[in-house]
């Protein structure tokens, strides 16, 4: 591969010296014009002049510029059809805020009518809650006085209907004690009479077993008085 050589802008007359210095030589029958031959035929492609650099640069910058400018151009179209589509977007976003305006003016209006209402109703109720306040108390008033006068008929009620229960509770404890006493009195006659009866049947049973035990007695000598078998008639 061939190695890149660094390209470098010569005066076009030193050019044209060395090929007049290279010519001379030839003429001259001098071998070096040989060695300096060579060299200018080498570097001939490489050799430029400064017109020719100024104008390969004027060419890649017209093509550098030519770019540039269609995408300027480009980027300036854009930025255009932005800036119209912010400009439309503004005067709609202005739009909706004059309507926004007139509806928060037409919202303050409606707050100031509601608050006016407000301080009526306030007015109002505090006219009614004074009435009402005065009714109540009447209202309970008279509520505590039924209430205490009902309180009072019960409790003379009571008092009467306690008084007869105690009545009938002292004639009952009396009628109690007297029957408690005759039951008592009836208990003891009833356990002498038992008693009694219990003497006199152990007494009877006492002279029922000396019956029995004396028939024994007289059936058991009257078998010992029999004469045994086979004796005298």
């Amino acid at each position: 591969m061939e190695k890149e050589r660094a390209i470098q802008c010569v005066p076009a007359e030193l050019i044209e010296r060395l090929s007049a210095l290279g010519a001379k030589l030839w003429d001259e029958k001098n071998p070096a014009s040989v060695h300096l031959n060579a060299i200018l035929e080498e570097f001939e492609h490489d050799m430029r002049t400064l017109g020719q650099m100024i104008k390969q640069y004027e060419a890649d910058y017209l093509g550098r510029l030519a770019v540039s400018e269609r995408g300027y151009a480009e980027k300036e179209n854009q930025f255009k059809k932005e800036i119209k589509e912010l400009e439309a977007r503004l005067n709609s976003v202005e739009a909706s805020r004059g309507e926004a305006l007139r509806r928060i003016e037409e919202l303050k209006s409606a707050h100031n009518k509601r608050e006016e209402l407000l301080t009526e109703l306030k007015i109002k109720t505090s006219e009614d809650e004074v009435s009402l306040n005065g009714k109540y108390a009447a209202r309970m008033q008279e509520l505590y006085d039924k209430v205490s006068k009902k309180e009072m008929e019960m409790l003379n009620r009571w008092e009467e209907k306690n008084k007869s229960v105690e009545s009938r509770t002292q004639a009952l404890e009396g009628d109690y004690a007297a029957k408690f006493k005759q039951l008592k009195l009836r208990e003891k006659a009833l356990e002498e009479d038992f008693n009694s009866r219990k003497a006199e049947l152990i007494k009877t049973f006492d002279r029922i077993r000396a019956g029995l035990e004396a028939k024994e007695k007289e059936l058991a000598g009257r078998e010992e008085a029999k004469p045994q078998k086979g004796g005298a008639l």
